[in-house]
């Protein structure tokens, strides 16, 4: 991790009208949660702000790094973040919200409002709000400089038309960016007002949420921090790339301040943004299909999770300069907020931890142990996931590597309790099981820190 020492962010000073905080904030919780942005980011570099919120007592409210780190601004929980993906929250709910008033039907066809995309006649609103529709993000022929461009929906969608789609509505998952754009452009037939006009009308003016807005790159909007990227290998930091945010749009446009994402999920958990029924909706996950994921189901701009055994629901994002997590426990009516101005920052992993803390079982931090070079080769070999994907563990220049089928290697390191982690931790784990004669067999998987295990069979080795 890059630094130890945090800057503790004022814990007592947060008062809203509808949720008081204590006069005292629960000691355990707070120091804890503290400690876990201070290992995670460099006070003096890009940092992370995080709130954690259970009913209406603040058990933690601090950020740690610099809103700005060549004007030395300190990084606070009230300022202003792009939040990326967590946007398709507030993009699904205004479709829920038109639906509910009547102005359209979750079963009406894209094409109603959409002319001319691929399979639209087929598409459902339905499909596009929980990853089915089978839109795909990959664009043939991109154009130089697109990204940069200001550009509006209509020029967005003509963008989409020309992907070939990913499969026919219905028959799998696949997250998709461009469902959500599509959605925006269904909101602007349906309300005759830009995606997020409509959006701050029906939903945020109501609920007060004046810090959620479109992150319009020329607009001067106050405390908005500035973003930055930071190499994995070097730790180099540098300004994000310039993205013009009309391009993630409904999908991924929005900033706010950690205070408004937390007032925002406590309202819309009790029924004030929509209604109950349509906040049921959001949550109920997508039935099992090709693409479908235990750990990661997904409901209507929504994730479904577990964590420590608990039901957690909510959202990521990632973009140019920015990481965020948005996360609701039920159950314990628990609220976690985590916004980071570093697009390599792991916001998902940082809001479980948080998360974890809030329930009184956190994750324990990792102590690395020295592995002999010979286990380290024992170790060498591929491991089924699944009939097409592996996970492949190597050994290079006395380093363990895990290497998943499509994607790049990844360090490990051994822990005292006999782990496999990821470097950086990202929670999830491998336990290596040995059979009589002490040979490794499996590895079993434990994903975000937690069981059940999933066993992966060992089908080769390699480096013998």
């Amino acid at each position: 991790m890059l630094g130890r020492i945090g800057v503790a962010v004022g814990m007592l000073a947060f008062s809203w009208a509808a949720l008081a905080a204590p006069s005292t904030p629960a000691v355990p919780v707070a120091t804890a949660a503290q400690a876990a942005l201070e290992s995670a980011a460099n006070p003096l570099g890009p940092g992370v702000a995080a709130i954690i919120l259970q009913g209406d007592t603040m058990l933690f409210r601090g950020a740690v790094g610099r809103a700005n780190i060549e004007l030395g601004v300190p990084l606070y929980a009230e300022q202003t973040f792009r939040i990326a993906s967590i946007t398709k929250m507030f993009t699904a709910a205004t479709v829920i919200k038109l639906a509910e008033l009547g102005k359209l039907s979750l079963d009406d066809r894209l094409s109603t409002y959409v002319a001319d995309v691929p399979n639209g006649g087929n598409i459902t609103l339905r499909q596009l709000l929980n990853h089915t529709a089978g839109i795909s993000d990959k664009t043939p022929n991109p154009q130089p400089g697109f990204m940069k461009r200001d550009v509006d929906t209509a020029t967005l969608v003509d963008e989409i038309r020309k992907r070939p789609p990913a499969f026919a509505p219905g028959t799998q998952w696949a997250y998709s960016n461009g469902g959500y754009i599509l959605l925006g452009a269904v909101i602007e037939k349906v309300t005759g007002e830009r995606w997020y006009v409509a959006m701050t009308k029906l939903l945020l003016e109501p609920a007060q949420l004046r810090q959620i807005r479109y992150g319009d790159n020329a607009a001067v909007i106050p405390g908005r921090v500035a973003g930055y990227s930071t190499d994995d290998a070097t730790h180099q930091i540098k300004n994000a790339s310039f993205i013009s945010m009309s391009i993630p749009a409904a999908a991924g446009g929005l900033v706010a301040t950690a205070d408004d994402l937390v007032r925002w999920m406590h309202a819309l958990a009790r029924g004030q943004i929509v209604s109950a029924k349509g906040f049921q909706q959001m949550i109920t996950p997508v039935p099992a299909m090709p693409g479908v994921s235990p750990a990661h189901q997904y409901g209507m701009g929504m994730y479904l999770w577990h964590v420590r055994g608990s039901e957690m629901i909510g959202h990521t994002g990632q973009i140019d300069g920015f990481a965020s997590a948005l996360v609701y426990l039920p159950k314990q009516d628990v609220i976690v907020a985590v916004l980071a101005n570093d697009d390599g920052f792991d916001a998902r992993t940082m809001s479980r931890r948080l998360a974890a803390i809030a329930l009184g079982q956190p994750y324990a931090t990792p102590v690395p142990a020295p592995l002999a070079d010979e286990f380290l080769q024992a170790l060498q070999g591929s491991y089924r996931i699944d009939g097409t994907t592996v996970q492949t563990l190597t050994v290079k220049d006395h380093q363990l590597f895990a290497q998943r089928s499509g994607h790049h290697a990844v360090p490990l390191q051994f822990t005292a309790d006999g782990r496999l982690v990821f470097v950086p931790d990202e929670l999830s784990y491998f336990v290596p099981v040995r059979d009589a004669s002490g040979k490794v067999t499996r590895l079993d998987y434990f994903e975000g820190g937690d069981a059940p295990a999933l066993p992966l069979p060992r089908v080769s080795e390699t480096g013998h």
